[in-house]
């Protein structure tokens, strides 16, 4: 069996820390896209599917925050991880509040960075597996169901 690639991409206005990340990840097994604002980000996000965003907080078209919303209305099922080098109260309350899946300052402990990309990808496909699990067993436990498709009468 084929193992499925996990697409990242990656948001930051430094050149230095995209190319950081994206050598990183890459070594990881990830398939890698570069934005260094958020119109390119959305516009990516419009045409690909994307499992997963790191996403700089300052970028200097959007703020982090605010593209959070726009991609989450893109890409509901996406993963999205903040990324700062300013983090403060505001910005953190912010990113809980925009439903981020993730916070991580820089400048970054790769093994962290790594741990929590896997963990919020994981949790985020189990989220929908077990989903699609409840609503097979309220159809099969419905009696609307149940009587549309009777085993017998």
């Amino acid at each position: 069996m084929e193992k499925q690639l996990i697409s990242v991409l990656i948001i930051d206005d430094q050149k230095e820390i995209r190319s950081m990340l994206s050598r990183i990840l890459t070594d990881e097994g990830y398939l890698v896209e570069e934005a260094e604002n958020g119109i390119k980000a959305l516009k990516i996000c419009e045409k690909f599917y994307v499992d997963a965003t790191l996403l700089d907080i300052e970028l200097p078209d959007l703020k982090g925050t605010e593209l959070l919303v726009r991609l989450k209305k893109i890409q509901p099922k996406m993963v999205n991880i903040i990324i700062t080098g300013c983090p403060s109260i505001e910005n953190a309350v912010k990113a809980v509040n925009n439903k981020a899946d993730g916070y991580i300052l820089k400048p970054f402990d790769i093994p962290l960075l790594l741990e929590t990309l896997k963990k919020c990808i994981e949790d985020k496909k189990n989220a929908y597996l077990q989903m699609f699990t409840e609503v097979d067993n309220a159809k099969k436990n419905s009696p609307i169901f149940r009587y549309q498709n009777p085993t017998r009468w």
